[in-house]
């Protein structure tokens, strides 16, 4: 596998596991926490997913219209805003504005590392897609169980280490030679 895909699934698996700090936890924030009904909850996750399709397809439609580089970094920069600021604002309705705008940008994002994956290892085939899959994986495992047990502490840690994570992601992104340029692809 070449080094770019290797870098692409580290920064998959530090992506995924910030976003799976708050995945497992959001019912129990928003019933516990918030004082919501758990339909509420529900809710909540619904409009996540929502924004996420949306992302997904402007994601998709930007990659294609305007370079890959910058879709990836606006998507990068728009879920990185609403973590850092759910860390100051994460009450009621907060929570539930900010984890819609985090679908939104991580939806963008994802169809930009698949179809960079492509571009870095074509003679690769599904291996490149397997291989983010398993990145994918590897940080739902680790966001979930690394979440329950910052929680455990306390509710505010999970928006500073998952903010920490989409910092990381950004770094890793932005840094100059850590992956080819995305213009390129």
């Amino acid at each position: 596998m070449p080094r770019a895909l290797w870098m692409l699934m580290i920064g998959m698996a530090v992506y995924v596991t910030g976003a799976s700090f708050l995945w497992p936890l959001n019912a129990i924030y928003v019933h516990d926490e918030l004082h919501k009904p758990l339909s509420v909850a529900g809710i909540v996750l619904m409009l996540n997913s929502a924004a996420t399709i949306a992302g997904n397809l402007l994601g998709g439609v930007l990659f294609d219209k305007w370079s890959g580089f910058r879709t990836l970094m606006m998507g990068a920069a728009t879920t990185l805003a609403a973590i850092v600021s759910l860390i100051f604002f994460h009450g009621w309705p907060h929570y539930p504005i900010f984890l819609t705008i985090i679908g939104l940008g991580a939806g963008i994002v994802f169809p930009v590392m698949n179809a960079y994956a492509g571009a870095v290892w074509p003679e690769g085939g599904r291996k490149a897609f397997n291989a983010i899959y398993v990145a994918q994986n590897v940080g739902v495992a680790a966001g979930s169980a690394l979440g329950g047990w910052i929680a455990s502490y306390s509710f505010d840690w999970i928006f500073v280490a998952n903010s920490l994570m989409y910092d990381l992601f950004f770094i890793l992104t932005y840094l100059p030679r850590s992956l080819p340029p995305l213009s390129e692809v």
